[in-house]
């Protein structure tokens, strides 16, 4: 693995986000064996972690009551979408040829289903 392939993975790495087992061997291997990006790593990972603890310091006030309203209103009307009631249509195709004194008959059926959601 080359040092910018490395570098474009870091953050994916570093994450835990690299899912396959040979990708992340030759990945610390190649990191173990390379200072600079070793190096990168290391800052990636510092930056990271600050960022992180900054947010989360950041991120202590309760939302808004009126976020709150909002949520429960879309998801009550969501709900109701689910359970709204729902029609299908099935339609019955029939086709009867003759040929030769044998008749074939083929039968196509076509479902369609409507669901009407609410505008509100």
């Amino acid at each position: 693995m080359e040092c910018n392939q490395v570098l474009h993975a870091l953050v994916l790495f570093i994450d835990n986000e690299i899912e396959d087992q040979n990708e992340i061997q030759t990945f610390e291997s190649h990191i173990a064996q390379c200072p600079p990006c070793l190096k990168e790593m290391e800052h990636e990972r510092a930056v990271l972690n600050r960022m992180k603890s900054l947010l989360s310091n950041e991120c202590c006030e309760p939302a808004p009551e009126e976020l709150h309203e909002r949520i429960a209103k879309q998801t009550a009307l969501l709900a109701s979408q689910m359970f709204s009631p729902t029609q299908i249509i099935t339609e019955y195709r029939r086709t009867e040829t003759t040929i030769n004194g044998e008749t074939l008959i083929e039968i196509e059926t076509t479902h369609e289903i409507r669901r009407d959601f609410p505008l509100s």
